[in-house]
Parts: C-alpha cells; structure tokens; sequence
C-alpha cells in the first residue's frame, strides 16, 4: 500500500520550521510521520517516514540501523546518516536524531524505539546537551536494552590549542541560508560569543567523550571517535568543518560517513553487491 504524506515548503523562518515536523505533544518528542519537506526550488530538504524517523519509507529487504542523537546526528536536510543508506546496500540507515535533546531524552527514545522495533543496528551519538555526571549510569543502563549497539564520541570545531583563546575575530554570521552554512561560522546557534562559555563547552566535550569511551570499554562495544576524526588542530582553518563550534558542516558529512564504515568492524557490511563499502566510495 502506497502512503500518503503531507508536503511542505520550507519556511524561512526556523522556528516555524521546526513546529512543522517537531511532536512534542509526546514524550520523548518524535518526528511527524510522512512528512517531506522541499526546498525553494523544489529539491528535497528532507522526509520523514511511517516510523516517524528521518528518512525515506522503510525497505523491509533491508536490515534496519537507526543513528540515534541530538542536532549534530539531525544534521542539514538528509544529514550525514542519509549518505550512509546509500553506501551499505544490506542496511537500511535511518535518522533518529532529534534538535536539542538531552542524552537522556536520546537515550529514551532509543530504548522505547528498540521495544517498538526489530532494529539490527543502533548507532548512538549522545550528543552534547545535558549534565555529564549520570551520563555513565544511563549509558549503562541503556546499552543493554539496543541491539548491536554502537558509540559515537561528540565532535567539535574547538582544540586543545584554542579552547581557551578568544574566536571572536573568526565569528562569520550569516542568515543561515542553505550556501551559509558552507561559508560562514557562528559561534554556538544564536548564541552570544564569550570565551567563559567556550571554555566550558570544550571542557563539557572531553569530559564527555572520556565517559564514552570507559562505558564502551566497559560494555565491550566499538567507539567511532568522531572527535578524533574531525579533530581541528592540524588543519589550517579550525573552521573548515564545521559552521559553528559544535556543528559540522555538511561539506564535512563524508568525512563522517568514512569515520562510521570504519568505526564498526563488527558489523557485516554485505549486501547485494558483496562488498564492504570503501572510504573511495564517498569521493
């Protein structure tokens, strides 16, 4: 049976956007289902399907593999997920990244989808909103509820060598426009620019991204350390990837899609074209 969904154009203004495909009347929030979204010239920004997932409808051919997370894992239009359904032919990835969650609300929803569920994958990004003291207990408690579980650390646009140096002077605003968000670079959303803030958001990073990695360790569990993978210091312009210190640009999504084909060497890649995808697969 062919399912109906609903078109919107996308609106200029981002918070009426996000009313559009944002339920929050449930808890933990979900995405509206069979919902698309088209873009000024008719392109496609993005859909959500009967799951109520980021994503085209499910393909029951397919093993199912969710990357579960806050507005890095959303990402821009498709995201950085979408890239990934179309590199693994035997998996089927699927967006369950929500703005602004906690990774306790994250985790929530992870869980209650998996009862829900048959899921063959889960690929978890904790992301970066939320306190770090009872991260570990909830991971730990959470883990062992996800099938095939898989850790993701947080990236960000900030190193050891500037987290505690005033970025002020390389601050691009743009109108956050599909183009500005390959070109400028914003501090943290709408977010005022302080150093304090700064310090402490890189400082919350690393301390998170330990607490993953001991969790992985302790569950036994493969890590894509995409703050490795998108670590700045070495690169000439700390911006490159990134259009605010915490989000990265989609120029930069197939540099993560490499990072996850090769962050889980458990996993079966096959499909119907027998073969593992390869890094060359995303240039």
């Amino acid at each position: 049976m062919q399912l109906l969904k609903t078109v919107y154009s996308v609106p200029t203004d981002y918070g009426a956007f996000q009313s559009l495909y944002l339920d929050s009347e449930v808890q933990p929030r979900r995405l509206r289902r069979n919902l698309v979204f088209l873009n000024s010239d008719g392109s496609l920004n993005f859909e959500t399907n009967d799951l109520g997932l980021k994503g085209g409808p499910v393909d029951p051919s397919r093993k199912q593999a969710v990357v579960w997370g806050d507005s890095v894992a959303f990402g821009l239009q498709g995201g950085w997920p979408a890239l990934l359904d179309a590199l693994v032919p035997g998996y089927q990835f699927l967006n369950g990244g929500i703005e602004g969650d906690g990774w306790n609300t994250v985790l929530e929803r992870a869980v209650q989808f998996n009862t829900e569920l048959a899921l063959s994958l889960n690929v978890v990004m904790p992301g970066w909103h939320h306190i770090n003291r009872t991260l570990a207990d909830g991971l730990s408690a959470a883990l062992p509820r996800l099938r095939n579980p898989v850790l993701i650390t947080m990236p960000t646009a900030l190193n050891k060598k500037n987290f505690n140096r005033n970025i002020s002077a390389y601050l691009r605003p743009g109108v956050r426009g599909p183009l500005d968000f390959d070109t400028a670079f914003w501090f943290g959303g709408g977010s005022v620019y302080s150093l304090q803030v700064q310090i402490d958001l890189y400082e919350k990073i690393t301390v998170r991204n330990s607490i993953i990695r001991e969790v992985a360790l302790k569950f036994d569990l493969p890590v894509i350390d995409l703050f490795s993978a998108l670590d700045t210091e070495a690169l000439p312009d700390f911006r490159q990837d990134f259009y605010d210190i915490l989000h990265p640009r989609p120029s930069a999504y197939p540099k993560i899609a490499r990072a996850v084909i090769d962050g889980v060497p458990h996993v079966n890649w096959r499909g119907p074209e027998n073969r593992k995808p390869t890094s060359d697969m995303l240039l």
